[in-house]
């Protein structure tokens, strides 16, 4: 064979082959995005809270600039189900979307798919967790299941005359409900 139809041969082949990576990285993939969650309500008694609104929340920060939340409301037994969630997205997308977040230099950044899910209502709230920590789930497994223990929610007092004693997750003071229990005394 000719030098110059090797050549010809190499660049056709390394020009076929770049392509079709290229094109694999523009093709979208599905992903799950947050698990099938099946979560059981109960109060400090361990009896089961009807009622109490449940939501689930899910971002997949390598991709996503915003989050997702659902909401179910517990029957009788205390049970609130929650289906799979997908996402689609580029493969060029992932890597650009964690390359960003590098290039800024966020510190406090979050790559990949995380769900969470809490109880409000009723003048009560709680979190799943394991152990001493809120339940972050992270791309496996496949499926959840949590057992959310709520309790009162608490009293706040923002100064001598405002109490507010809040139901659902809010903001006070820039401060979610879910730190009230620890808000330094100065606050109170």
């Amino acid at each position: 064979m000719l030098p110059h139809k090797k050549i010809v041969l190499f660049v056709g082949v390394a020009s076929a082959l770049t392509f079709a990576v290229f094109a694999y990285w523009l093709f979208t993939v599905s992903s799950l995005a947050a698990p099938e969650w099946e979560v059981t309500v109960v109060d400090e008694h361990g009896k089961p809270v009807e009622g109490m609104t449940v939501r689930e929340t899910w971002q997949n920060y390598s991709v996503e600039a915003t989050g997702h939340e659902m909401d179910r409301q517990t029957d009788a037994n205390g049970h609130a189900t929650f289906p799979a969630h997908k996402t689609e997205y580029s493969l060029l997308s992932q890597v650009a979307g964690t390359l960003t977040a590098l290039i800024h230099f966020n510190v406090h950044a979050s790559y990949g798919p995380h769900a969470s899910v809490f109880a409000f209502g009723k003048h009560s709230e709680g979190t799943a967790s394991t152990g001493q920590y809120v339940t972050d789930w992270t791309d496996y497994p496949s499926s959840m299941q949590s057992r959310i223990v709520v309790g009162p929610g608490p009293v706040i007092r923002l100064n001598c005359s405002e109490v507010i004693k809040p139901s659902a997750p809010v903001l006070v003071c820039g401060v979610p409900s879910k730190w009230f229990g620890r808000i330094p005394h100065r606050w109170h």
